[in-house]
């Protein structure tokens, strides 16, 4: 499915002739660089529910962009920033599947602390709901 949506954003820049050449360029480098993310989560072996979304958001915010300084803001990972003992997004670009992926890799190399736990269980409960799922079988 992520295929399905490149394509359609690589389409959606080559029918669009209202793009100055500036602009193609730019956008056109960060799908193919947001491409290259996707498919390194693949490879990591993360849920294809959480790595579409991650795709399919920030390629939606790619398409609107329209200078440099939003494409690097949206090419930046999603990390929170950290304030009063609690986790919020940075930004307007944050994608929190992807904040979810990262705190996922984080807990593999170590503790967190509390407040890491915490919202990386919130990220979990809120997209990896696997009690709707249990309670249907």
């Amino acid at each position: 499915m992520i295929d399905y949506e490149y394509a359609k954003a690589i389409t959606e820049l080559l029918v669009d002739e209202t793009l100055t050449e500036e602009l193609f360029c730019m956008r056109m480098q960060a799908i193919q660089q947001l491409r290259a993310i996707a498919a390194r989560y693949e490879k990591e072996r993360f849920m294809e529910k959480l790595v579409e979304p991650v795709f399919c958001k920030k390629a939606a915010f790619i398409m609107a962009a329209t200078t440099k300084a939003q494409i690097k803001e949206i090419m930046e990972p999603s990390v929170p920033f950290y304030s009063g003992g609690m986790f919020y997004p940075r930004n307007d670009y944050h994608v929190e599947e992807e904040e979810l992926l990262l705190w996922s890799k984080a807990s593999l190399a170590g503790l967190l602390i509390p407040s890491g736990v915490k919202r990386f269980e919130e990220l979990f409960e809120k997209y990896c709901d696997t009690k709707s799922e249990d309670s249907a079988a």
